[in-house]
């Protein structure tokens, strides 16, 4: 039995160890709430200033916006826009009839005002933001270290 012990200590701490390593290293911070409705009102907030009408928020269109951030959040696709004629497909499926659709994506924004402010100083994110657009989805994910991916769909 004493000759086992050490054995059984080593296998016990390794065992700790592991449990430990794989809860702090695999487990984010979690998301902070209501991100996806602070895009949204800063968004219409926007439109509304240049006379435009508010964008309707769709939960099937959050849910493919989600996915893309939640893909570049845990590195199977790189930042960007890789991937958007899968999404493009997804969205005229659901979209009858199907007019057009855009996307914005950022990371590193700590809340959804700050997102919404990178995309409102780039000419190309705020020409999406303020275009003839009828549906919005929105989607979020946080990276292990604590990092905000941020994805918009527009879709008239």
């Amino acid at each position: 039995m004493i000759k086992f012990l050490p054995v059984l200590k080593t296998n016990f701490f390794f065992l700790i160890f592991s449990v430990i390593s794989v809860l702090f290293f695999s487990s984010s911070a979690p998301l902070k709430e209501g991100l996806t409705e602070d895009v949204l009102k800063y968004t219409n907030q926007f439109r509304k200033s240049k006379g435009l009408p508010a964008l309707e928020m769709r939960n099937d269109l959050n849910a493919i916006a989600r996915k893309h951030s939640e893909d570049m959040a845990s590195g199977r696709r790189s930042f960007g826009h890789g991937g958007y004629n899968q999404r493009e497909s997804q969205v005229q499926k659901i979209i009858k009839p199907y007019g057009g659709m855009a996307e914005n994506v950022a990371y590193g924004a700590r809340n959804g005002k700050e997102a919404f402010e990178i995309w409102k100083n780039s000419t190309g994110h705020k020409k999406n933001m303020l275009g003839n657009y009828k549906y919005i989805g929105i989607g979020t994910a946080q990276n292990k270290r604590g990092v905000i991916y941020y994805t918009q769909i527009f879709v008239r």
